[in-house]
């Protein structure tokens, strides 16, 4: 019989009996291919998995659901599935549904693989890729299955693109030790080169959302720091995201923050071996030593390593760490024809970074004409050389 998709949602609304859990079984189990695969892509998977129990003295209606979309895991698009595994990641993550996690990655090969990843990683709260691989999932063993799996088809894949991480204090927003802007304000330009990067070499991407915020702040098993850290950068303008957090204990020392974004970072790379990496941080707060640590360890798929300089690093050693690859910028419009330069953002997404940070400026609240004046004498010295 078809599917009432309706009658799902009704069932799975408040506290569920035995027999509202067995009709929503009963449902699912009768659906056909394409019905099944829709309902997947737009039920509250998480809801739909809390929802059912396995009782003590009756059925094991989350067992029986979990191992029917396993049997039926290749009837189902790359949403639905990483929908259900949303919906096993959600709750508490026993190791049956560990194991179901693992049979959702291995239903996927080379390509498909990337997309299901990507799908995955897109999700706007901190139920994410990094999330469900090195958090949810606690059997060593069967991390080790799915990552090795990652990497035998990512072999294969090649997306001629880059993931980018990005820190956030003092890069994306005026935070901590830059005094050329008012607390608060975003860098002129930095939404511009992000979604330039996102977009490619040629502005027509293999996959959007590439971008990663690599953050020292700590993380909690509730999500609620990571979630508050996503809502401040929507906030921001930037909608898909995924945020890597740190610890508390990570926050003692400028090179403990560098290790625990490392360790991130690594956890990154495992996930996308497909994608070359770059890193976006600034000179505040550690990221040189991520960028050199970067560089010494992943070298062969770091494409750039660019620090924004909020301390007024001398000349001298802006030199010196550019010989070793790490360019510092005043502006986003210097990084911008940094990357531009190394076929990293098309034209038009230089134009577009130009066009955004001169724009910014009137949307600054400055403490003073000189302090806009500063700016504005930057931003025109790095335009200069991409629009003469």
């Amino acid at each position: 019989m078809p599917i009432e998709q309706d009658l799902i949602v009704t069932l799975l609304q408040g506290h569920t009996d035995r027999k509202e859990e067995a009709h929503v079984l009963e449902l699912l189990r009768e659906a056909s291919a394409p019905t099944l695969d829709k309902v997947l892509r737009e039920v509250d998977a998480a809801l739909l998995f809390r929802s059912l129990d396995d009782h003590l003295l009756g059925p094991a209606n989350h067992a029986a659901l979990r191992d029917l979309l396993v049997e039926r895991i290749g009837e189902l698009s790359i949403a639905a599935q990483a929908n259900v595994a949303y919906g096993l990641q959600a709750g508490i993550t026993g190791r049956a549904d560990e194991e179901a996690i693992s049979a959702i990655f291995h239903a996927r090969k080379g390509i498909e693989l990337t997309q299901l990843k990507n799908q995955m990683n897109s999700r706007t709260d901190a139920h994410d890729l990094e999330g469900l691989v090195f958090g949810d999932i606690d059997d060593e063993g069967i991390r080790v299955e799915i990552l090795d799996h990652i990497a035998e088809q990512a072999a294969g894949v090649h997306t001629g693109e880059s993931k980018v991480l990005c820190d956030i204090d003092d890069t994306v927003i005026c935070a901590l030790h830059d005094d050329r802007y008012p607390k608060g304000t975003i860098y002129p330009g930095i939404l511009a080169l992000l979604e330039a990067l996102d977009r490619g070499h040629d502005d027509e991407p293999f996959s959007t959302g590439d971008l990663t915020f690599v953050t020292a702040r700590p993380g909690d098993a509730l999500g609620l720091i990571e979630n508050h850290t996503r809502s401040s950068l929507r906030r921001a303008g930037i909608a898909t995201h995924s945020v890597l957090t740190g610890t508390l204990s990570a926050l003692v020392t400028h090179d403990l923050m560098a290790g625990q974004k490392i360790a991130n970072i690594d956890h990154y790379r495992q996930l996308f071996p497909e994608y070359r990496k770059l890193f976006i941080g600034d000179s505040g707060q550690g990221d040189v030593r991520v960028g050199e640590l970067l560089l010494e360890r992943f070298g062969d798929v770091v494409d750039i390593v660019v620090i924004h300089d909020v301390v007024g690093t001398p000349e001298d050693e802006r030199a010196a760490h550019a010989a070793a690859g790490i360019h510092f910028v005043d502006t986003y419009i210097g990084a911008a024809r940094l990357m531009h330069e190394r076929g990293l953002i098309a034209e038009a997404g230089l134009e577009r970074v130009i066009s955004e940070s001169y724009a910014a400026l009137d949307a600054i609240a400055w403490r003073s004409p000189e302090q806009r004046a500063a700016i504005q004498a930057l931003l025109d010295r790095d335009a200069a050389p991409a629009t003469a």
